[in-house]
């Protein structure tokens, strides 16, 4: 019985269609990114629990750039959260309730407006609930005249590792072209060794360095799903918020220096 209630449950949710799933609200304020960025990357949780709102208003306010996965859209009206950040946000509308007027899905958040943005779904989908997984692309100006490309990722969860791999080469062919700095980012769901090192594997060959932030946690299995990479850029710190209560993943934060190439 547990089971069905669980499949039951999940399945409120359904995959949106292709067409017309990119979301931009609110503006940003700065012209380009440079020479110091702020990063936050946090799972929200579907904004489940009391006080997201409140955290997530508060971790942003000092952030450049926010890359949230599992956030969710409101009938696909701009919050006042989103018109008062001083970011921009562009969100991909993956998933849909069955009933109500809530969409979910990565919502990249940045105080440099997007010149180009994308999104790309898994080809496998999830078991039970039957719907994909979503990676958003957005590239942005630097001050020094490159482009940053960044990747807010939200990877396959419960299929074979072959199925993974396939999303995670899906997520490293279009930063492997890229020529500029890059920061991929998000729930990678590595959930095992195996996992793990097919990730680690594929950032590697694409150039990436894994900052070193981790949120091992009880409810799974103490492994570490959120990561941080990046390219063209030196990192300054990376830690995580801990005291955010109000998700099941805690949040990452990283500072980087743009005009130091790492």
């Amino acid at each position: 019985m547990r089971a069905f209630r669980l499949r039951d449950r999940l399945s409120e949710f359904y995959p949106s269609a292709e067409e017309d799933v990119l979301r931009r609200l609110g503006v940003a304020t700065t012209p380009a990114f440079g020479p110091m960025l702020k990063l936050v990357c946090w799972n929200m949780f579907k904004a489940r629990r009391r006080g997201w709102l409140q955290d997530l208003t508060t971790i942003s306010a000092s952030a450049d750039l926010v890359l949230l996965q599992e956030a969710v859209l409101h009938g696909g009206i701009a919050q006042p959260f989103h018109t008062s950040s001083g970011m921009e946000w562009i969100m991909v509308e993956n998933l849909r309730h069955a009933r109500e007027q809530v969409t979910t899905g990565p919502k990249t958040g940045s105080r440099v407006a997007a010149a180009s943005s994308a999104f790309v779904r898994s080809h496998a989908r999830e078991p039970l609930i039957n719907t994909p997984k979503t990676f958003l692309y957005t590239a942005h100006p630097v001050s020094d005249g490159s482009t940053l490309l960044v990747v807010n990722v939200h990877a396959i969860n419960l299929v074979s590792t072959a199925k993974f791999t396939h999303q995670v080469e899906q997520i490293a062919e279009p930063v492997a072209r890229h020529t500029g700095p890059c920061i991929v980012a998000g729930d990678f769901n590595t959930w095992n060794e195996a996992r793990m090192h097919v990730l680690q594997r594929a950032m590697a060959q694409a150039g990436l360095v894994r900052a070193p932030a981790a949120a091992p946690q009880w409810r799974h299995f103490r492994q570490v799903l959120d990561h941080v990479f990046f390219r063209g850029m030196r990192l300054i710190n990376a830690h995580a918020l801990t005291h955010v209560k109000t998700s099941d993943h805690v949040p990452l934060a990283a500072e980087f220096d743009l005009s130091a190439k790492a």
